[in-house]
């Protein structure tokens, strides 16, 4: 399983995938998913930049 450092701020969804394995699961499936090119190019950013704008995060 993958795991996500926080020394560098923590936050709390990078504590959950680190210390669920149920959502790191789903996380990282999903991510695999996008990966693979189950979406297009194009859909895959806007589907990222539709979330970052949701849940207000900064880059």
């Amino acid at each position: 399983m993958a795991r996500i450092s926080y020394k560098e701020g923590t936050s709390s969804f990078r504590r959950l995938l680190n210390h669920s394995p149920e959502v790191s699961e789903a996380y990282w499936g999903l991510r695999d998913a996008l990966n693979a090119g189950v979406l297009t190019p194009k859909i895959r950013t806007l589907s990222f930049l539709a979330c970052d704008i949701t849940n207000h995060c900064r880059y």
